[in-house]
C-alpha cells in the first residue's frame, strides 16, 4: 500500500512539474486582441509566422546581440521570440519567450533552451507599448455600436 501511495504521490508531483510555462508573463493586458497584436507587432517586427487565430506569433531569427540572421548556412545558434496572447476574453495575458536553437549533426536546427533573461526586456518593451496604445486610443472614434 505504502508503495501506490508513493508512486502516485511522485507521478502527480511529475505531472505539476510538467506543467511549467516558461518565459515572461504580462497579467491582465488591457487592450483587445488586434491592437495587442499591433504593439507586439512594433516590437518584434513583422513575424516570420502567425498562428491560425492570429494570438501566436514568432519573431525572424535573429543572432545572440539581436541582430537579424540575413544567411542561414554559417549559423551555429539561433534566436526567436514567441509571443503568445493567452486567454479567451479581456483582460489578456501575454506570455514572451526567446527560443533558443542549435544545429544539429543533420544540418538542421533543434530547439535546445528557452532564455528567459532575454524575453524579460522584450517583455517589458511590449508593456511600454501597450500602454501607449492605451494613452492613444481615441474612446469615441473607436467605438461600434453595431
Amino acid at each position: 500500500m505504502k508503495q501506490v501511495l508513493a508512486f502516485l504521490i511522485c507521478g502527480f508531483t511529475l505531472l505539476l512539474s510538467s506543467c511549467r510555462t516558461g518565459g515572461v508573463v504580462l497579467r491582465e493586458t488591457p487592450l483587445g486582441v488586434s491592437e495587442t497584436r499591433r504593439a507586439v507587432v512594433s516590437i518584434i517586427g513583422e513575424p516570420r509566422l502567425v498562428s491560425e487565430n492570429g494570438r501566436e506569433l514568432f519573431s525572424k531569427y535573429y543572432d545572440k546581440k539581436g541582430r537579424e540572421i540575413v544567411k542561414m548556412d554559417m549559423v551555429r545558434e539561433r534566436y526567436s521570440t514567441h509571443v503568445t496572447i493567452l486567454g479567451d476574453r479581456r483582460p489578456y495575458d501575454i506570455q514572451v519567450e526567446v527560443l533558443v536553437e542549435d544545429r544539429d549533426s543533420d544540418g538542421g536546427f533543434e530547439l535546445t533552451d528557452r532564455d528567459d533573461d532575454k524575453a524579460a526586456p522584450i517583455a517589458e518593451k511590449i508593456r511600454k507599448a501597450l500602454n501607449q496604445s492605451l494613452d492613444n486610443r481615441n474612446v469615441i472614434d473607436d467605438f461600434r455600436s453595431f
